[in-house]
């Protein structure tokens, strides 16, 4: 039986790095360091470094990364918090752990938020826009940044798969007040396990996220303030530390696998979703626009040994846990459109270009059948 072809795995990775990861795996056990020790301390440099921030906190996580940026610049009960739909839960799970609500904004072709339609939205309640960096694709906020000047604005950027894209040359976490990062496994910067990271230049919330990060500890195990548990373990930080030293190769190999598949497969009803201008894409996913049946396209790929990923089948405010905010079918038309029609073909660190002209083989036959019955 032919081996299926995931939509995401490890296995390449380990095969190229499996003795490394086990090396620095041991380092950690030999240091008898667990938690917040050297290893982290050296990512949180590395990472604010790479990024072009001042400061970086480890977290266990990118959820948790987002909820510690809300608390640290004081959201409350009834403050709104602007982003979009078409995203992962975990970036509005942290907005209602945080006792704000979301306000949900359209977006544009390229799958990003719409800034026009962001304008609009902004009132006294606002206190924070949440900006998220999808597929690896980077959203221009400046129009963003500027509003500060006439509003207490606090722009948060949400790169948890924009790991290394840039737009207008600079980076994405380093444009905001804030930003958080994910490094689960799948990114192209991925632990081996949950790790997230905040990024900042304000020295003040950089010491007060050290602390929340940690019961609200500054030393002696005491507590200054109402606190967290959201620490980032020595072992990831260890892995991460070496897998950013091959980060920006990576995202040169993902861009030939970009190529490839866009070179590849030839198709009306089957198109890449357009890049912003002036970007660099870390191609953190490969997402496309499938105009017909979907679902069905993504069974016969699977019944072809070809897995896939819908990148959100059912955008967040479609959502029962959500039917409170009083949104509705029709609200965000665009949103709903993209949602209805994105698919990602399989991209992970080092996979074979062979597989992926298997992929693309087996994409434009069965594309072919589509366009046969149109």
């Amino acid at each position: 039986m032919k081996k299926t072809i995931p939509s995401w795995t490890c296995e390449y990775d380990l095969k190229e790095n499996r003795e490394i990861y086990l090396k620095l795996i041991n380092q950690v056990f030999d240091s008898g360091r667990l938690l917040l020790g050297k290893q982290l301390e050296n990512f949180e440099s590395n990472f604010s470094s790479y990024v072009g921030t001042n400061y970086a906190v480890g977290c266990d996580n990118a959820t948790n990364a987002l909820f510690l940026i809300l608390k640290a610049i004081g959201v409350k009960a009834g403050d709104e918090i602007i982003t979009v739909s078409n995203t992962a839960i975990p970036t509005v799970s942290a907005i209602r752990q945080a006792n704000a609500k979301p306000v949900f904004v359209d977006i544009n072709r390229n799958g990003l938020m719409d800034i026009n339609n962001v304008l609009r939205l902004i009132n006294n309640k606002t206190k924070a826009i949440i900006v998220v960096h999808l597929y690896g694709y980077p959203l221009e906020i400046s129009e963003l940044v500027k509003l500060k000047n006439e509003q207490p604005l606090t722009i948060i950027e949400d790169c948890s798969q924009a790991h290394g894209a840039k737009i207008n040359g600079k980076k994405v976490g380093s444009i905001g007040d804030f930003s958080a990062f994910s490094f689960y496994p799948t990114k192209s910067l991925g632990a081996f396990g949950d790790a997230g990271i905040i990024c900042t230049d304000d020295f003040d919330k950089y010491n007060f996220l050290r602390e929340l990060r940690f019961y609200g500890i500054e030393k002696d195990y005491v507590a200054k303030v109402d606190g967290y548990n959201s620490r980032m373990d020595e072992i990831q930080a260890a892995i991460l530390n070496y897998k950013l030293t091959k980060l920006d190769e990576n995202i040169k190999y993902r861009e030939v696998i970009a190529k490839k598949y866009k070179n590849g497969i030839e198709s009306r009803i089957f198109s890449s979703i357009p890049r912003p201008e002036n970007s660099r894409c870390s191609n953190y996913l490969m997402p496309f626009y499938f105009t017909s049946d979907r679902d069905l396209f993504k069974k016969l790929l699977e019944d072809k040994g070809i897995l896939t990923n819908v990148s959100y089948k059912t955008p967040i405010h479609l959502m029962p846990a959500y039917t409170k905010l009083g949104y509705k079918k029709g609200d965000l038309p665009v949103t709903e459109n993209h949602c209805n029609n994105v698919i990602s073909l399989p991209i992970f660190d080092y996979m074979p270009l062979e597989l992926v002209d298997e992929i693309i083989e087996k994409v434009n036959i069965i594309l072919d059948m589509f366009e046969t019955k149109l």
